[in-house]
């Protein structure tokens, strides 16, 4: 084909296959391997898939079916019927129960292990190309400590990087963290300290999201005799901090109590856990706090035999939120799609052992491809 069609049309028509079919194509010739892992190729068929995509992207499913040290990873569409796509295959094993998904951006996900104890290991996983690379390992204080991590795309300089939040136990009253930034490009962490918020992130509950190139997380300062809580933002081009307030219900509850973040399409949702609640709050328009709007209340005895443990994740494409509930009769707990306006749950034939389950949205790419890192077999 190559020696009758010019080569502009020859990349036309390979940024618009599927990934499987890219990944065969390197194999056809030396002149075809080289234009599909060039950064600039990768780039635009990122950019193609994230339009076509945008508003049914894939679902990434972290679940473990019955012993917590076995974790299993499915892709599923985003449809009524939570039709799985595809099961990657996990390249490398935790040294904890299972890792952390610290998050998914543009077809990578970052794993952490430290859920038991911080292994300070960090591995950037792309499961469409099947390929993934091993942090640098950052640096660890000796003194006791915590760390809060975040992930996200610096758009300006075409780079991924990962933010770690260190809180000294000894400094717990002053909550200014130690922070270091990890760059793919240059493969190196780098202290950023100096522009470290004096807002404290909690220990056992924290999570993250990246949206409108920045990191967010729900966090905390005292104020006086009370604790204020906002969302922390950092802006990963500019590497620079701010926040956004939180619903007057969520800013001035106790900081221990369950707050998470995540995405909602193109904005923010946090999700609050209060005695026999779970509540969601997603904010409509980014950036405006006028914008905060209840989405849903759920009971976690909302349907008999069944407690719900957590709020998962709101769906795109039908209202329904994802639910993970505990089965007292199975012993086990499973994943239901819960239509909040008819209160009814729709069971997705998925069983779990309870509280290892994690959805993140993924968009499929070939990021990774044009680096050299250790990778599993491509067919």
């Amino acid at each position: 084909m190559s020696e009758y069609l010019p080569p502009e049309i020859i990349t036309q028509i390979l940024l618009r296959l599927p990934i499987k079919s890219l990944l065969q194509c390197t194999s056809i010739c030396k002149s075809w391997n080289s234009l599909i892992k060039h950064t600039r190729f990768i780039n635009n068929h990122l950019n193609l898939n994230l339009d076509k995509t945008s508003n049914s992207p894939l679902l990434l499913l972290r679940h473990c079916p019955k012993d917590p040290t076995r974790e299993l990873y499915s892709l599923h569409l985003e449809n009524g019927s939570f039709q799985e796509h595809s099961k990657p295959e996990l390249p490398v094993q935790s040294l904890n129960e299972c890792f952390r998904i610290v998050g998914s951006c543009n077809g990578l996900i970052l794993l952490s292990d430290d859920y038991l104890t911080d292994y300070n290991m960090f591995v950037l996983w792309n499961p469409s190309i099947r390929k993934f690379i091993t942090l640098a390992k950052p640096h660890v204080p000796k003194s006791p400590h915590h760390s809060v991590h975040g992930f996200g795309f610096d758009s300006k300089k075409n780079d991924y990087k990962v933010v770690r939040l260190v809180y000294l136990r000894q400094n717990e009253g002053q909550a200014c963290p130690e922070i270091e930034l990890y760059s793919l490009n240059s493969g190196s962490w780098k202290s950023i300290t100096s522009a470290a918020p004096s807002y404290h992130i909690a220990q056992n509950f924290w999570a993250q999201v990246f949206v409108n190139g920045a990191v967010h997380w729900v966090a905390s300062c005292k104020k006086g005799n009370y604790f204020r809580n906002v969302v922390l933002s950092l802006d990963m081009s500019n590497e620079t901090f701010q926040e956004i307030e939180l619903p007057e219900g969520l800013a001035c509850e106790l900081p221990t109590k369950y707050m998470a973040i995540s995405a909602a399409g193109k904005s923010i949702c946090v999700k609050h856990f209060d005695q026999n609640r779970h509540t969601l709050w997603v904010m409509r328009e980014y950036g405006v706090v006028e914008s905060w709007e209840k989405q849903v209340s759920v009971d976690v005895h909302v349907t008999p035999n069944f407690r719900v443990l957590q709020v998962l994740g709101c769906r795109k494409n039908n209202g329904e939120f994802l639910l993970e509930r505990y089965d007292h009769g199975r012993k086990n707990a499973e994943l239901v799609s819960h239509d909040p306006k008819k209160n009814t749950n729709e069971f997705l034939g998925i069983h779990t052992d309870p509280g290892y389950s994690c959805i993140v949205y993924y968009t499929e790419s070939l990021v990774l491809l044009d680096k050299m890192s250790r990778s599993m077999q491509i067919s």
